[in-house]
């Protein structure tokens, strides 16, 4: 029994001793070197160019990540890979630029952890929870620029917290909160101007770092100047940087009494559109120290409490007394309301208003305008007057008829003077044809025909010289025994229409041997239209004969320079007649 107790012991130690040394091989990563340090077991990865996290034995209860580009950490980052023993871990170099809020949360035996020189602009105010054990906290070298309200969960344990050169421009009053147990805090090498009196208000906090930072010293830093140096925390120098009367000055130095501020005015609101009649109030809010002495005023004149042309004009005055425990800003506690409040507004109090703050640090100004509309008289709307609208229209239809009347008559009466055209029978044609041709070298007229004689048709225009020669008029003059001819009547000599024919005949004695051959009358007139050819009379006019010949036969008459005798018979007068009348 002995020797098999004593084998099953050697076995068992063994197996203790191999299961024992798997930490050791840090998971078989080369760049990683596993060892006991100060009794804990440590992981070093320094600079391994790991981008995550190494899968490492559980045991393993420090790590060193320092300088490996990681970037970001995921949600349950350290549970995911059973990492859950950890009590210190360095992450600083790591290139974080996103951490989820709970990538540490199940480490809950962490002790310190170091996130310095990355890049994490934000961090939310859970990131920590569940690390109720974390003593140091170090945030060095991240652009925060600034802490929230409740930055941090309640960390019972943390001592030292470490913000330097994070670019904090903003520490609210209560980001420190929940970190009752702090003793150390730095600040430094920070962007900070100003901090409120009960930032670090906690109970056992014994070093606050400030130096370094651009400290505006006046009236809003003022009470926080007076608690550090009241509190003790600090060994070092801080210094003032601005304004320029006390820039370089050391906080020790420098008295409550000459940090003071000029005084702001500002009005809310700035313009007010009211109608006559109307309540309405508006203020000035006046900070600054020494407390400024703050008044309205109108047209030159302060206001005070009166009536001014049926308004009642009320002045309040109010002190902000109770600071938003939440703002981050710093609110001077000389701040003050300065309100008007105007019952029954009339016109004369339209214009502009203004705050004026003075203090022996300054003055300040702000204005307000106050708008009121002037009275309009309403005017019941007519109906429009379209009588104009209807003369003109129907003055223009006047006219328009007016002319179109006095048209209809100059056509009706151009129609009239315009001879109607008619229909002619063939016989009149005939007739009218007859009455139109005219052969002006006619040689022979056979009378057979059924006017008479044979009548050739030409056509000349009537603009030729032919037609003007027609229409002048032509002297006829029977040869007879020599005695004198009288002159033609005076209306021969006008020209007309239509050319005549005018026959003077004087011949002696009436006997049977010469008859009376013009007894019927001894004007014979033609148209104008019936010669358009050259005529063929000499300077005498024509002679014509009963007969139709050129020149008339009577007994004793010369043809062409001789005497002739022709013994024909005379024709009726009827026949001569005719023949004239178809001249």
């Amino acid at each position: 029994m002995g020797i098999r107790e004593l084998c099953c012991g050697l076995l068992l130690t063994l197996l203790i001793r191999s299961s024992g040394s798997d930490w050791l091989s840090c998971g078989h990563i080369s760049a990683c070197h596993c060892k006991w340090s100060s009794g804990k077991k440590t992981a070093s990865c320094v600079s391994a160019s790991l981008t995550q996290l190494p899968p490492l034995a559980t045991e393993i209860q420090v790590l060193d990540l320092h300088e490996n580009p990681l970037k970001e950490l995921q949600r349950d980052a350290f549970a995911s890979i059973e990492l859950l023993n950890l009590q210190r871990l360095n992450l600083s170099s790591t290139s974080l630029r996103y951490l989820h809020q709970s990538a540490f949360r199940e480490l809950r035996i962490l002790i310190e952890l170091d996130l310095s020189r990355n890049y994490l602009t934000e961090l939310s105010p859970d990131t920590f929870k569940g690390n109720e054990r974390l003593r140091l906290l170090v945030l060095n070298d991240n652009p925060l620029s600034k802490l929230v309200a409740q930055q941090f969960p309640p960390l019972q344990h943390l001592k030292k917290l470490e913000l330097a050169r994070c670019r904090l421009r903003k520490v609210h009053p209560y980001a420190f909160v929940n970190l009752r147990a702090l003793e150390t805090v730095h600040l430094h090498q920070n962007l900070l101007s100003y901090l409120q009196r009960d930032t670090f208000n906690l109970p056992v906090l014994k070093t606050l770092t400030l130096s370094d930072n651009p400290w505006h010293c006046d009236c809003r830093l003022r009470d926080f100047h007076e608690w550090f140096l009241t509190s003790n925390l600090g060994n070092e120098d801080v210094f003032c940087a601005s304004p320029d009367s006390m820039a370089h000055v050391p906080w020790l130095e420098m008295k409550g009494a000459n940090m003071v501020c000029p005084p702001t005015a500002i009005t809310s609101p700035s313009v007010i559109r009211t109608e006559s009649g109307a309540d309405l109030s508006f203020g000035c809010f006046a900070s600054g120290t020494p407390k400024p002495t703050v008044t309205w005023s109108f047209r030159h004149t302060e206001v005070t409490n009166k009536t001014i042309s049926d308004s009642d004009v009320v002045i309040y005055k109010y002190s902000v007394r109770h600071l938003n425990e939440y703002d981050e800003e710093v609110v001077n506690r000389s701040a003050q309301w300065l309100n008007v409040s105007i019952t029954n507004v009339t016109s004369e109090l339209a214009g502009e208003w203004r705050c004026s703050a003075k203090s022996s640090a300054g003055e300040a100004f702000a204005y307000l305008t106050l708008f009121l509309p002037k009275a309009r008289t309403a005017t019941a709307r007519s109906a429009p007057d379209y009588s104009k609208f209807f003369i003109a229209i129907g003055s223009v239809f006047a006219m328009a008829g007016a002319g179109f009347v006095a048209a209809c008559f100059c056509w009706k009466i151009r129609r009239r003077r315009v001879p109607p055209s008619r229909s002619f029978t063939d016989q009149e044609k005939k007739l009218l044809d007859t009455s139109l041709a005219v052969s002006c070298d006619r040689t022979s007229v056979e009378m057979g025909s059924s006017y008479g004689f044979e009548m050739f048709d030409r056509s000349m225009s009537m603009e030729s010289e032919d037609t003007q020669r027609c229409l002048e008029p032509v002297q006829i003059t029977i040869e007879g025994p020599s005695g004198s001819f009288p002159p033609p009547p005076a209306e021969f000599a006008i020209p007309a229409p239509y050319g005549n024919i005018f026959i003077s005949v004087h011949v002696t004695g009436h006997n049977e041997e010469y008859p009376d051959l013009l007894s019927g009358g001894s004007t014979l007139p033609r148209r104008s239209r019936t010669c358009f050819l050259k005529s063929t009379y000499d300077n005498m006019g024509p002679r014509v004969t009963a007969a139709g010949s050129s020149t008339w036969s009577l007994p004793g008459a010369k043809v062409e320079g001789k005497p002739t005798k022709e013994t024909s018979s005379t024709l009726p007068l009827s026949t001569f007649s005719t023949e004239f009348t178809a001249l």
